[in-house]
């Protein structure tokens, strides 16, 4: 049975998002890309807003782009940044390693790999996991897409389920993201994931840009809870 996480930009959205069933709060600002780094206050009235024990998750953006002295917050669950414009760097994994050390202790990593991984110009998702697989404080790995204008190239192919089997018997959970809504959810429910990623479909009218509903978020949650469990029924 998958869960499901929503990516948030604010308090308010992540009480809806919690109301409709999510797993996991995802905190991030999407007019800044796929990956946008919301301010650190943002990440503690989130925090504030949703019940005790559910999970909290931030996005810091591009490796490309980062800077230290971000503001550390406790309590996080995860924390992820992205690898778009690092596809041609040979020093990308020693710079992603530099930056997990630089936001120091707390929350574990997740890698992202970018099923288009080419327009992003980011490393390719098999480096990507091994990468991850590596690392001794990378818990899990985010497929997701970098150009929200077109359609994900994750599909549910034998190299993804192979790839997301690799993943799994490397002890790396597994969330599958990008312009996800209950029918894509369904078609990549072989896969098996640990949750799926949404934001668009769980805002009004389907806008990534638009406000978190509970409503479309019960739905989506409900996709990721049959889809996967239908799978894995003989009957």
């Amino acid at each position: 049975m998958a869960g499901l996480l929503v990516s948030v930009r604010s308090a308010a959205e992540a009480r809806a998002a919690a109301e409709g069933g999510a797993s996991i709060i995802d905190v991030k600002e999407p007019d800044l890309g796929p990956l946008g780094r919301a301010s650190a206050s943002t990440w503690r009235l989130v925090q504030a807003a949703v019940p005790p024990g559910l999970a909290v998750s931030v996005a810091l953006g591009e490796l490309r782009d980062w800077s230290a002295g971000g503001e550390a917050v406790e309590g996080l669950a995860f924390r992820k940044i992205g690898l778009a414009g690092s596809g041609r760097d040979p020093t990308w994994r020693l710079k992603w390693a530099e930056v997990r050390r630089a936001e120091g202790p707390g929350a574990s990593w997740v890698a992202v790999a970018y099923a288009d991984w080419r327009r992003a110009e980011a490393p390719p998702p098999d480096e990507v996991l091994d990468a991850a697989i590596e690392a001794d404080d990378c818990s899990g790995v985010l497929v997701d897409t970098w150009d929200k204008s077109r359609p994900s190239p994750l599909d549910a192919s034998p190299i993804w389920r192979e790839w997301v089997r690799k993943a799994r018997r490397a002890g790396q959970l597994v969330a599958l993201a990008g312009g996800l809504d209950a029918a894509k959810i369904a078609r990549l429910a072989p896969l098996e994931p640990d949750w799926f990623a949404v934001r668009g479909a769980a805002c009004a009218g389907s806008d990534r840009r638009g406000v978190i509903l509970a409503e479309r978020v019960a739905g989506l949650a409900l996709a990721a809870r049959i889809g996967v469990s239908n799978q894995s029924d003989p009957s």
